[in-house]
């Protein structure tokens, strides 16, 4: 099952390797965070949001785990 994330990155067509170097960040620290094996801390959840036009509630639990669509 795809994460909210995953999804609206397919909809844009970019890969999570294009937002990690948006993001400036490891691409292996964004991979894990996008397909939800991963926590994202307060600062790239809201870089992530950012990025898509989504609310960070909309893309992360409470815990900072990407939500699954």
């Amino acid at each position: 099952m795809k994460t909210v994330i995953q999804s609206e990155l397919e909809k844009r067509d970019r890969s999570i390797y294009y937002l990690s170097k948006k993001l400036k960040r490891n691409k292996t620290l964004i991979y894990n965070i996008c397909r939800g094996f991963g926590r994202a801390t307060g600062p790239i959840r809201e870089k992530i949001a950012a990025f898509l036009g989504l609310p960070v509630d909309e893309l992360f639990d409470e815990n900072g785990v990407a939500r699954k669509s």
